[in-house]
């Protein structure tokens, strides 16, 4: 009978993006380590290091030699790649045999790219990394064939070999919560309060109601697939409850981009909601904002509904694939506003169809409107798995997709102004 392997999760210590201790927790490896530790393939370890005082190598080094650790697992989106490279670097310097797999977005947006961009890194996990990373520690532990594991990119020698494509997890509701109390949730609570208008701290968690979206805008990338899927309420609220019962809750995001696909679902949601003494926010698209939707929200205790606008010109718009114009953004805008609800919004400069004069336009219908509607503004980004990312490296905007990846994602120009134009742009934003 062969022995359960040692397996590591590792949150790295953000650089990139952490500010005063300040970030977001990345849920999918907490949804990974409790699957995988349901599943009981693995002996699981778990490692945040925004939460461990001394230096990054040492902790990781105590726990991959005082655990006798055989692989170990960290991943994140293509702009976190330094603090990604950073820990995939470490545990190579600290025993070359463990074996080393990167899940989330950055894999699965350019899979041959990141793993250029990640030499050291043994396999690469694509789309929902719950199953595959179960079915490979199962292969690794019984020294079965790897390349029979759906969702996969292995590095064999010089080669790159990708499985077949693993299908999307139909049932939500199968999965286990994700594994809080590996990450040390209580503390990223009390390290990151929410603050809200008037300046009260608040204990924000973040529940997530659905994984990717039907639409397919332009600046977009959804790592867990292009099939649309929803937890039912039951689901969503028991999680909640685990939560309340194991942590001091004032406020919880329903982080589900299309949360008003149904209203009824909507209403069902609000009046669960009553019960729970503590405040609440949602996405939604413009296109599922009307009189129905609004008043089944209104006097509830949602703080914020977060929308996406992107721009005030509808040929950009179009351009983008939002599939909404300017005057659905403003009746959508007013309606949340007649009725008491904070919006919460962003216009992003730089599209492919975006002219100087368009982003103009743009900039000042959002000058006229950022102070009733609450909105930021921002350049768009070609974040790897995009249509637009795509294009750049297709038209030669991006040269080197794997020094792009290692450079941050930095803003490019793929709009119709010139550089002079382009730079101007960005120093206004």
């Amino acid at each position: 009978m062969n022995e359960k392997l040692n397996v590591l999760y590792v949150i790295p210590r953000y650089k990139t993006y952490c500010m005063a201790n300040h970030y977001v927790m990345p849920l999918g490896i907490l949804y990974v380590s409790a699957y995988v530790k349901r599943a009981g393939v693995a002996n699981v370890y778990t490692l945040n290091l925004n939460h461990m005082e001394g230096e990054e190598y040492d902790i990781l080094a105590s726990y991959i030699t005082d655990h006798q650790i055989n692989v170990v697992g960290v991943g994140g989106l293509s702009g976190e790649y330094i603090d990604i490279s950073r820990m995939v670097q470490f545990v190579k310097r600290i025993n070359k045999q463990v074996r080393v797999v990167v899940g989330g977005g950055i894999m699965t947006a350019d899979p041959e790219t990141t793993m250029k961009a990640l030499p050291d890194v043994d396999f690469g996990i694509i789309g929902e990394g719950e199953l595959t990373m179960t079915e490979l520690l199962a292969a690794l532990s019984t020294q079965s064939n790897v390349e029979q594991v759906d969702g996969l990119i292995i590095r064999k020698g010089e080669s790159l070999i990708m499985t077949h494509k693993r299908k999307e997890l139909a049932d939500l509701d199968s999965l286990p919560f994700p594994d809080y109390e590996g990450f040390n949730y209580g503390e990223y609570l009390k390290a990151n309060p929410d603050m809200s208008d008037e300046g009260k701290k608040y204990s924000q968690v973040s529940v997530i109601g659905g994984r990717s979206c039907k639409y397919n805008c332009t600046f977009c990338f959804h790592p867990s697939g292009t099939t649309y899927r929803q937890r039912s309420l039951d689901s969503i609220f028991a999680e909640i409850d685990y939560l309340i019962e194991h942590y001091e809750i004032s406020y919880i995001a329903l982080r589900e981009e299309l949360f008003a696909t149904d209203n009824r679902r909507v209403a069902d949601f609000c009046k669960r909601m009553e019960k729970y003494d503590f405040d609440w926010s949602i996405q939604l698209r413009i296109d599922s904002i009307n009189s129905e939707l609004v008043d089944l929200l209104k006097g509830t205790r949602c703080r914020y509904v977060f929308v996406g606008v992107e721009s005030a010109n509808n040929e950009v718009l179009k351009s983008m694939r939002k599939g909404i114009t300017l005057d659905q953004i403003e009746k959508a805008l007013d309606m949340l506003s007649s009725a008491g609800l904070n919006s919460r919004s962003g216009v992003i400069f730089g599209d492919t169809a975006e002219t100087y004069d368009t982003a103009m336009f743009t900039l000042d219908w959002f000058q006229k409107n950022c102070s009733r509607y609450r909105m930021f503004v921002d350049m768009i980004i070609a974040f790897p798995g995009s249509t637009l990312y795509k294009r750049a490296c297709q038209s030669g905007v991006i040269p080197d997709p794997v020094k792009f990846l290692q450079d941050g994602c930095p803003i490019v120009n793929v709009s119709r102004m010139d550089n002079q134009q382009f730079a101007d742009l960005v120093h206004q934003i």
